[in-house]
């Protein structure tokens, strides 16, 4: 008995060696997301790091968003694989009339529960294969989804500066091997805003940029720090671009519809109506051909490169502004007056717009080194994340080519 009790330690021991052997020879993937990080940042601000890491691995000439071009379907389509309509984010806010519930951001429930969060995120489809994972932010990382969670997760802060969220990240990356994440989302919100209140081509939107390209400077500095930078691969994102907005290019939706009579779900940059009489084709008509500088649809006919028609939370009628127009209430124009806003910038505007195209580069063990690639959709980047970290990927609407063209053989 005691012979074969000590075989049997000997296997376990084995097995555990062969663990932590593993654990500390797996890859790390980082995805790092530069929220209104527009593609072309890269040569107009010159951020030193991101450009670096550029020059060692893989750029994209730009990447493609989905419509519309607003933060979280972006950022959940990044991390599902997922078209909205597919994963249910059809737009930061939005009324799904099934549930008779409204989903906003800030301090709304929303965000945090189940029930609005369609597909499976990264984090769910590695934690169901064993992969260890932990988010410093991101949208869908606060709610339990398809039965799982990331092992660690904080919650939204707007306050926490880019370093501190930094190191937030060194210090899981600093947790015992069996211990430590293998992947990891980072989160950075300043270039959005600094590109909302001053538009895509102000100073203050550069230096937003180059605050956050020095947080990742900081972050690969303590990788090389930990002596971990065999194993880990960033790989850098943004949700969608930014175009210039202004005062004098406001449509008022009082002209053309009492807003008493319609539920407006969204407006801005995308305006979403629902007719509190439940006629959808003669609040189409107000609208169809009155204007230069919008198009509107019911959901039924939206154009089919949209892919913007299959979800119930999508309202009746849909108003597509010109890019850099904003349709609004005229109390929200008033609002907007009184409060001296004359220009700033916004997106969410049709993908074809270059000026909602993202950045994206990738770089680290597993990447191909000086390789600027085509435009491609934001679809792809799922199944990258997924062959990076050699899971199975959850059914999505992306394919393995952004993976066969980025990754080494």
């Amino acid at each position: 008995m005691k012979v074969v009790r000590t075989f049997f330690l000997l296997l376990a021991g084995l097995a555990v060696f062969a663990t932590a052997r593993a654990a500390n020879s797996a890859a790390i993937v980082i995805l790092i997301s530069i929220d209104g990080g527009r593609w072309d940042y890269l040569q107009k601000y010159a951020p030193p790091t991101l450009n670096a890491l550029a020059a060692q691995g893989v750029r994209a000439e730009r990447m493609v968003p989905c419509f519309p071009s607003s933060t979280f379907p972006n950022h959940y389509t990044l991390v599902t694989g997922l078209r909205p309509e597919h994963h249910g984010i059809v737009s930061n806010s939005m009324f799904d009339p099934a549930m008779r519930a409204e989903f906003a951001l800030g301090n709304h429930p929303g965000p945090r529960e189940s029930r609005w969060w369609g597909g499976e995120p990264i984090w769910v489809t590695a934690a169901k294969q064993g992969v260890p994972t932990a988010c410093m932010f991101w949208p869908g990382s606060e709610a339990e989804i398809n039965g799982g969670r990331p092992d660690r997760w904080e919650r939204y802060d707007w306050k926490l500066s880019s370093d501190q969220r930094t190191d937030q990240v060194l210090d899981w990356l600093k947790l015992p091997a069996s211990e430590r994440p293998r992947l990891i989302t980072l989160y950075f919100d300043i270039v959005d805003g600094a590109g909302h209140a001053f538009g895509p081509d102000a100073s203050e939107t550069r230096e937003a940029l180059l605050v956050v390209d020095q947080a990742i400077k900081r972050l690969v500095d303590g990788v090389h720090a930990l002596s971990l930078e065999d194993l880990v691969n960033y790989v850098v994102v943004a949700d969608h671009g930014m175009t210039e907005v202004s005062a004098d290019r406001r449509i008022a939706i009082d002209d053309f519809v009492d807003p008493l009579t319609v539920q407006i779900d969204f407006s801005g940059y995308l305006v979403g109506l629902r007719p509190r009489d439940g006629d959808s084709e003669s609040l189409y008509k107000k609208f169809h051909g009155t204007h230069p500088h919008f198009r509107v649809w019911q959901r039924e006919d939206l154009p089919a490169e949209l892919h913007y028609s299959a979800n119930l939370r999508i309202p009746e009628v849909v108003l597509v502004p010109a890019s850099g127009w904003l349709v609004l209430t005229r109390q929200k124009i008033a609002d907007q007056n009184h409060d001296g806003w004359t220009k700033g910038g916004a997106h969410g505007y049709a993908p074809a717009d270059p000026a909602m195209s993202a950045l994206f580069v990738a770089s680290g063990p597993a990447f191909k080194s000086s390789l600027v690639i085509a435009p491609f959709e934001n679809i792809h980047v799922y199944d990258l994340l997924c062959t990076l970290l050699e899971v199975q990927p959850a059914p999505n609407d992306g394919d393995h080519r952004l993976a066969f063209q980025v990754l080494r053989p």
